[in-house]
């Protein structure tokens, strides 16, 4: 204890000029400066190196090798600081754009003093990084760190406490130093690093602490993630350094819940440690840029899909694998054991359908487990809550309160913690139909067809809008602020444009129809198999049942995380999802539409709103309601955001309870014939009512209600 207590009283200080360093070097002027600073750095590198030779074998020689390292590399120092005294880089530049009549040379010049700044960062970060590796391999030898696996020794030292905690520190320090100077989402993106780098599983050799570390870095990286959301979702420009900086920073954590992932399954932590030092260089690598992080070129995020597909995919990862984490922590490694995988033997075509089974089973295994479950519900609930705060319409509120309810009491806690049999329970166990809850078995079909029976009578009732925007997990996935805010892909992207309006297009129509055919065969075999006419199985794994793991636990996630290609309600648009084709079809024939209280408006109306705002991309809604009053179609799922978009309040819902004031005089209908509304063509005029009307989205441009 009181060996780790004095070299923590050298780590401590260390980490405090590390980071007044860091300082320095984004303040330094002059070549000078960057010398100095660099040959501060090389001091601290090189006391720790001596440290190491001597600890790694202490005699008289090794004591001197280590004070002959620190002369040579401390000489070495002075002669580097001499090369550059007195060099001011800014005041070159400067001179250089003041007195030169030749713009390439201008250009030329910017640009060699801007590649030397990049080895200028490179240098101090390649120092900073060495400079901890040889103080925690030093400190590893003094107080005889046990190795935390069978790895190498830079497992053993980034691993380690010393290497993690202190890092953790030199980055809130050196944000409490640059506080000032920093743009505030980059104080609060920094700042959350640190945490996560703080509860690494790694640095302390306790089962409990490698447990909680899991949970508390891993809701610290959910908060990070919920406040990157809604940055972008307020500000559609960034600097592309910070755009640059969001990916990579993604890409480590990606590669660190995957590190972790395999660090508790196989007992490898390479892959960890690796991410940890990537995590570092990026971070220091855009705070020692300055100023100039926040002054470079701004542009629109949603101009960049393959930046906003990039983002995706690599949060979804690190989702992926902290789903994957939380499984292992709840259920042990029993999860992992229990996951059925084939051998991948035999003929080619054997080996390949193999590993596709593998694949998929592994891949399903774990989004559609119950804790992965959470934690996307608590990444997009709180979108969703804030999605209520700047919604418009009581009914809206009230439907997406409902989606949250939903998604974590239907979705997760009754199949999976409260039912022990969920598959015997009609609308719970059968979710999403057929192959939900396993094979279309005898004992299960009247759970199957009173699934089926119940949502139909939902459907016709409400309309689809009771799966598709409440009790589907997309409800919950598509709807919060930042998601629902790139429904501009449905009109912008190539794929996008061509799912437009309530128009069965040709992808459609074949996605729906192998869909549909794939669930009908799929279920007859299942049954015949269940009854023991035939012997039909895939790969020991009931058909219907694989088929909803490959539809809903793998396609649905690659069609959410390829938005900026094909647009929001991806599982809508294009036909996938058979429960959703099963209740757009009920509602079609029901009682659920679209009214408006007096389609003169919408013929005035030049913005067209309504058309921007549905995630579904349903743009031949004002044509509708100006030819009739109302909209009704298939693709139609009640989501709203057309009718929080109206500048002029004049679309509303109608369902079974306008229905019933119609057919039994409870009240009136919530808007033809009872508030007739002028003509409106321009921003300002003026309703019956006396009240002024602004043409204009009513939360502005980034709100759910417009685009």
């Amino acid at each position: 204890m009181f060996q780790s207590l004095w070299l923590w009283t050298i780590a401590v200080p260390m980490a405090l000029v590390t980071s007044w360093l860091v300082k320095r070097t984004i303040y330094s002027k002059t070549n000078i400066d960057r010398a100095l600073v660099l040959y501060l750095l090389i001091t601290m590198a090189s006391m720790f190196g001596g440290a190491v030779i001597y600890y790694s074998s202490p005699s008289v020689l090794s004591l001197v090798e280590a004070v002959a390292v620190n002369a040579v590399l401390m000489t070495g120092g002075v002669i580097f600081i001499l090369r550059f005294w007195g060099e001011n880089v800014d005041e070159e530049l400067n001179q250089l754009v003041a007195t030169s009549d030749n713009a390439s040379q201008t250009t030329l010049q910017s640009s060699r003093i801007e590649t030397q700044g990049i080895a200028f960062r490179g240098a101090a970060i390649s120092l900073i990084l060495l400079s901890e590796f040889l103080m925690g391999w030093a400190f590893v030898l003094i107080s005889g760190t046990p190795t935390i696996t069978s790895g190498t020794l830079f497992q053993t030292v980034v691993g380690s406490d010393w290497f993690i905690f202190t890092m953790a520190l030199e980055m809130v320090l050196s944000v409490y130093f640059l506080r000032r100077d920093l743009p505030k989402y980059f104080v609060a993106i920094f700042l959350t690093q640190s945490v996560v780098m703080f509860f690494a599983p790694t640095a302390i050799h306790n089962s409990s602490w490698v447990t909680d570390s899991i949970y508390l870095g891993s809701i610290a990286m959910i908060g990070l993630l919920i406040y990157v959301y809604e940055f972008l979702f307020n500000h559609r420009l960034i600097t592309n350094v910070a755009r640059a900086y969001l990916v990579a920073l993604l890409g480590a954590y990606a590669t660190m819940m995957a590190g972790l992932y395999l660090w508790l399954v196989v007992g490898n932590s390479l892959l960890f440690v690796l991410s940890i030092v990537a995590e570092m260089v990026i971070y220091f690598d855009v705070l020692l840029m300055g100023k100039q992080a926040e002054s470079s070129k701004s542009t629109s995020w949603m101009l960049t899909p393959w930046w906003v597909f990039g983002f995706l995919g690599l949060t979804f990862i690190a989702e992926y694998f902290m789903g994957g984490l939380f499984d292992i922590q709840y259920y042990g490694i029993s999860f992992v054991s229990g996951i059925s995988l084939v051998p991948i033997a035999g003929t080619a075509i054997n080996q390949i359908g193999a590993a596709f089974f593998d694949f998929i089973s592994y891949f399903g295994a774990i989004t559609g487990s119950a804790w992965f479950l959470i934690m996307m519900g608590a990444e997009m609930g709180a979108l969703v809550a804030f999605k209520i705060r700047i919604t418009r319409e009581l009914e809206t509120k009230i439907r997406l309160v409902m989606v949250i309810a939903a998604y974590f009491i239907y979705s997760i806690f009754l199949p999976s913690f409260f039912l022990s049999n969920a598959a015997s329970v009609p609308f719970v166990g059968w979710s999403m139909g057929i192959g939900t809850a396993g094979a279309v078995a005898p004992v299960f079909l009247g759970a199957i067809l009173g699934t089926y029976l119940i949502t139909a009578v939902l459907s016709f009732l409400f309309g689809s809008r009771q799966v598709c925007s409440v009790f589907c997990t997309a409800a919950l996935m598509y709807q919060g602020t930042f998601y629902d805010s790139m429904k501009e892909f449905n009109r912008s992207s190539k794929l996008g444009k061509k799912l437009l309006t309530s128009r069965m297009s040709g992808l459609y129509k074949t996605v729906s129809s192998v869909v549909i055919a794939s669930i009908v065969v799929a279920a007859i075999l299942s049954y015949l198999n269940a009854v023991g006419i035939i012997s039909f199985t895939f790969y020991g794994t009931d058909i219907a049942y694989f088929l909803y793991i490959f539809y809903f636990n793998f396609l649905w996630y690659v069609i959410f995380v390829s938005i900026p290609f094909v647009g929001t309600y991806g599982c809508v648009t294009t036909g996938m999802c058979h429960i959703g084709l099963f209740n757009q079809f009920v509602s079609r024939f029901g009682l659920f539409r679209l009214k408006v209280k007096d389609p003169a408006v919408c013929a005035k109306c030049e913005t067209k709103d309504c058309a921007k705002a549905c995630p579904v991309g349903l743009t031949d809604l004002p044509g509708s309601f100006i030819k009739s009053g109302q909209f009704r179609s298939h693709k139609c799922i009640g989501v709203g955001d057309c009718v929080s978009a109206c500048p002029y309040q004049n679309e509303y819902f109608y369902d079974v309870r306008g229905w019933l004031r119609e057919k039994f005089g409870i009240g009136k209908d919530k808007g033809y014939g009872l508030t007739k509304l002028p003509v409106i063509g321009t921003p300002g005029a003026m309703t019956n009512a006396g009240k002024q009307v602004d043409a204009k989205p009513p939360f502005g441009e980034n709100s759910s209600s417009a685009s």
